[in-house]
C-alpha cells in the first residue's frame, strides 16, 4: 500500500472531489519526494491515465476532479479476468483485505512500468472468477457496481469528433498557436492562417482549443480537435493501428497502437485502457502507445468515431 502511485490513489479516493489545480500541486510534491527525475508534465500525464483507468472523473475546462466509484467488470476474452478500479478508500481496502484472508477471493496486482521522468501510478487488482454469479457477490460484499464489460459496452457509445459547439474567433492581437501535425506541437502565430487546430487563453485566463473551418470557429479539447482536423484533411494518416495476437484462438484480441501526437480522447482511452485494465505501454523507440488485449471489433469502433481507418501494425 505504501508504495507512491497507490498513496495517491488513496488521497483522492478519500478526498472524494475537487479542484483540479490543488492535486495538481499535491502531485508534484509527492512526485518530486519519490521521483528525483520527475518531468514536465508527469502530473498531467498521471491524471490522464488515472482517467483511462476509471480511478477519476475530470472536468478540464471546469478545472474540477471527482473520484470514480468502485466498479468490478471482466476484461474481454480474458479467461475468466476481471478488473476492480475506481477509488480506493481506507474502508473498501479493509473489506477487499478481509475476503483475501478469508479466500474469497483471488487476486492480483499489477503494476504498470512507467520511465523515471513520470509519477508511479497505482497498482491494476485484477480478479479471477469462475462464473458470473461470483462477481455479482464479490461486488457486493466490497460495495463496488457490477458492469457488465465495458470495453464492449463503452465501444458502443463512443462519441465522434464531429464539431458542434460554435464559438467567436480570437481576440485580435491576443497570443496564439496552432497546432503543427507534422511536429506535433503548438508553434506561435501572428494571427490565423488557414483552417486548423488552434490553443489561446480567453480573457478568464482560461486556455482553450478552437478549431478554424471554413471561416467559422469551434471550441474543442486538444484530442477531439486533433482527429477532427485530420478527418477534415482527409487524411490517412495511419496513427491507429491494430496488430493481432499469435496465440491460437486469439486472432480477434491483440494490440492497439497509438503514435505520440494523435492521443485519443478521454473516454476513448478509457475504452481502449479498461480492455487489459491496464496503462498502455511506452514504445519510446517507435514513439507510440500500446494498448493490450484489445478486441478488433473495439478497436474499429474506436478508429470509425474518430474518423479514421484502421492501419495494420507491424511492430
Amino acid at each position: 500500500m505504501n508504495k507512491p502511485g497507490n498513496l495517491l490513489l488513496r488521497w483522492l479516493s478519500e478526498e472524494g472531489a475537487g479542484d483540479l489545480g490543488e492535486i495538481k500541486q499535491g502531485l508534484w510534491w509527492l512526485g518530486a519526494k519519490t521521483c528525483p527525475k520527475i518531468g514536465t508534465g508527469a502530473p498531467g500525464r498521471w491524471l490522464r491515465d488515472a482517467v483511462s483507468l476509471a480511478y477519476l472523473d475530470i472536468d478540464w475546462s471546469g478545472r474540477r476532479w471527482s473520484a470514480a466509484p468502485p466498479v468490478l467488470t471482466p476484461l474481454p476474452r480474458a479467461q475468466g479476468l476481471a478488473v476492480l478500479t475506481g477509488s480506493r478508500t481506507a474502508a473498501f481496502e479493509r473489506r477487499l483485505e478481509a475476503l483475501l484472508q478469508d479466500g474469497f477471493v483471488e487476486l492480483y496486482r499489477a503494476s504498470a512500468e512507467r520511465p523515471p521522468r513520470d509519477i508511479p501510478l497505482p497498482d491494476s487488482l485484477v480478479v479471477r472468477f469462475g462464473e458470473e454469479g461470483e462477481l455479482a457477490e464479490l461486488a457486493a460484499d466490497l460495495g463496488a457496481v457490477l458492469s457488465p464489460c465495458f470495453a464492449y459496452q463503452g465501444a458502443s457509445l463512443l462519441p465522434s469528433s464531429a464539431l458542434v459547439e460554435r464559438t467567436s474567433a480570437p481576440e485580435y492581437g491576443a497570443p496564439l498557436e496552432q497546432y503543427d501535425f507534422e511536429h506535433c506541437r503548438y508553434l506561435p502565430v501572428r494571427r490565423p492562417q488557414h483552417d486548423g487546430l488552434y490553443r489561446l487563453k480567453r480573457r478568464d485566463s482560461k486556455q482553450v482549443c478552437q478549431v478554424l473551418r471554413s471561416g467559422d470557429w469551434y471550441e474543442t479539447t486538444h484530442e477531439h480537435g486533433v482527429y477532427a482536423v485530420l478527418a477534415d484533411q482527409n487524411s490517412a494518416a495511419d496513427v491507429l493501428r491494430w496488430l493481432p495476437e499469435k496465440a491460437c484462438g486469439r486472432k480477434r484480441i491483440g494490440t492497439l497502437f497509438v503514435d505520440w501526437g494523435y492521443p485519443l480522447p478521454d473516454f476513448h482511452r478509457r475504452v481502449a485502457a479498461m480492455c487489459s485494465g491496464l496503462a498502455p505501454r511506452i514504445n519510446e523507440g517507435a514513439q507510440n502507445l500500446a494498448y493490450d488485449n484489445v478486441p478488433k471489433i473495439v478497436a474499429m469502433k474506436i478508429a470509425d468515431s474518430l474518423g479514421q481507418v484502421l492501419g495494420d501494425s507491424s511492430e
